[in-house]
């Protein structure tokens, strides 16, 4: 009996002698699973591993027309992720457009924009922005009215009998000079008037568009 408890023992010691000239100790296992129980980064908060569809996009759309209107430019678009309050335009020292601002929920939104122009046919041209651009733009939403030909003797009071019968503030009207062209003709006003609403505005275009402020005959356009 003794000689069998020797020899287990002996051959104990030779196990754990092999082990250790290994390199290794006998808790193997415990190491293991505190190497599995370890939690794994996470790496959502890393910018260069986020989803690079998410996030704010700008683009400019380079066609537009006279009478152009937000509710045209998201018709021709054809998607329904985006409002009027993501469309702006961008008018010339004339203000005449030159080119509408959109912003897109996510660059897979804008990506999938360029594939259906592409689709049509080349039915628009639109390159990416930044967002400066488009923080940096007027923006008048349908809201304010151009006064084209206003004569350069005119005042305020003027041009509050012009536009009599329309909901305005009085105080949002702006007046600045400004040349005519033509060396025969004799210097006008540009007149910008604010409207509470989209409604209100476009009924003074309408109702108010070829009247006559003093003895000039006025052309009323709508600022989107």
């Amino acid at each position: 009996m003794m000689g069998l408890l020797r020899a287990v023992a002996k051959s104990n010691r030779s196990i754990q002698t092999s082990i250790q000239n290994q390199g290794l100790t006998l808790p193997l296992c415990r190491q293991f699973s505190t190497q599995m129980e370890t939690p794994q980064k996470d790496n959502s908060s890393d910018p260069f591993l986020r989803n690079p569809s998410s996030g704010l996009v700008y683009g400019r759309l380079f066609v537009t027309g006279k009478h152009t209107r937000k509710s045209d430019i998201l018709n021709m678009l054809g998607s329904s992720r985006l409002s009027p309050d993501d469309v702006r335009f961008e008018y010339n020292m004339n203000y005449a457009p030159v080119s509408v601002m959109i912003q897109f929920p996510t660059r897979n939104s804008y990506e999938a924009t360029l594939r259906e122009g592409n689709r049509k046919g080349g039915l628009f041209r639109m390159e990416r922005v930044g967002r400066q651009q488009w923080d940096t733009l007027p923006r008048y939403d349908g809201k304010t009215i151009l006064l084209v030909g206003v004569p350069r003797n005119a005042v305020a009071e003027d041009v509050e009998r012009f536009l009599a019968g329309c909901q305005y503030d009085a105080s949002a009207i702006q007046m600045f000079g400004r040349p005519q062209r033509a060396s025969d003709r004799p210097p006008t006003r540009t007149v910008f008037v604010e409207f509470p609403s989209q409604a209100k505005a476009t009924h003074a275009f309408i109702t108010k568009n070829r009247g006559f402020c003093l003895n000039n005959q006025i052309t009323v356009r709508l600022l989107q």
